[in-house]
């Protein structure tokens, strides 16, 4: 599910309930979220906002999954009519939608995965994204933090032990739930991908940047107070992504969400 990730969004509604959850640069130096939900559905997810080219690469090995978002630009449902996950815009219909009139517009529409999930035919086993959980990776060194910039955006998770997460601030405030508690994750992986500028314009005439998942890079992966430098590896677009560290797979906590933050080569995240 696509959610926004401005201040205006505030309090996102469900992420501690995702499984994964991308940090995608978007238009203007800013970034959204793509949450996937497998093992648990949490009664609403939002606000949700639009769709973008890269969700069809970021989705390609997960399969025919379910895909929600607000809408997109012309060039750009083409572009998600192509990818392999089913899409349920509120476009379509608004079967699984709510709008949310004690927030602002555009950043107060609701989905509900369960009707979603109706709508879009029930849900199917997701397929081998290449994350592998278990006992941590040898090695790895002492990180308490870690700090991604984009123009426009900033994300940081700060590793808290009583709670066994990394604890998500965003834009310099806790990333909070509507009742209170703070986002966290298990496990969080730096991407660093490559970036090219689509086809595609906002309406202020912004390209909307593209990222490049297939491939292969660098990664910071941390995890239980620890850190790890390590390589991604994806030789298509529905093949998994692999990390590996000193020739061995780095593997994440099974108890949690994953964030991983998609970070253009050039930036670099600050790891204390």
């Amino acid at each position: 599910m696509k959610i926004d990730n401005t201040t205006s969004a505030r309090p996102r509604i469900g992420l501690d309930l995702a499984d994964v959850v991308y940090v995608e640069p978007v238009e203007g130096g800013l970034t959204r979220l793509l949450a996937v939900f497998s093992r648990h559905q949490p009664r609403e997810v939002g606000p949700v906002r639009s769709g973008r080219e890269s969700d069809v690469t970021i989705l390609a090995n997960w399969g025919k999954v379910a895909f929600a978002f607000s809408g997109s630009s012309t060039y750009t449902a083409k572009v998600l009519a192509r990818g392999a996950q089913v899409n349920l815009s509120n476009d379509q219909s608004g079967r699984g939608y709510r709008r949310d009139h004690s927030r602002p517009a555009p950043y107060n529409l609701i989905g509900d995965p369960k009707a979603l999930l109706s709508r879009a035919g029930g849900s199917v086993r997701p397929g081998d994204i290449g994350f592998r959980y278990g006992p941590p990776t040898a090695g790895g060194a002492p990180a308490t933090s870690v700090e991604a910039r984009w123009p426009a955006s900033t994300v940081a998770l700060r590793w808290n032990a009583k709670r066994a997460q990394y604890l998500v601030v965003t834009d310099g405030r806790p990333d909070v739930s509507p009742a209170g508690t703070q986002y966290g994750a298990s496990t969080v992986v730096v991407q660093y991908v490559a970036s090219k500028d689509s086809a595609n314009r906002d309406v202020n005439g912004r390209p909307t940047p593209v990222e490049q998942l297939v491939g292969s890079g660098k990664a910071t992966v941390l995890r239980g107070g620890r850190v790890w430098q390590a390589t991604w590896s994806r030789p298509g677009a529905t093949s998994p992504t692999t990390f590996t560290a000193g020739g061995k797979v780095v593997t994440f906590a099974p108890q949690g969400p994953v964030w991983v933050l998609l970070v253009p080569t050039g930036r670099v995240a600050t790891v204390r």
